[in-house]
């Protein structure tokens, strides 16, 4: 089982990262409810997971406001 806590009105989860000979190191995400097959991650954690950049996002938030990530 995965808890959380709500903040801001946002289900907020911690997961804790292991790669082998390094500290395992938490990163907060926030459930999307419109999951759509792809997951988000910081830049700081693409790099320690030596995952490949695949492109940036525009968003459209719950306010309208836009950003890219």
């Amino acid at each position: 089982m995965i808890s959380g806590i709500v903040a801001d009105g946002h289900a907020i989860i911690t997961i804790p990262f292991r790669i082998p000979n390094r500290t395992d190191f938490p990163i907060e995400f926030v459930v999307d409810t419109g999951f759509t097959d792809e997951l988000c991650l910081p830049p700081e954690a693409v790099a320690l997971l030596n995952l490949p950049f695949k492109y940036d996002m525009r968003a459209n938030l719950a306010d309208n406001s836009r950003v890219t990530d």
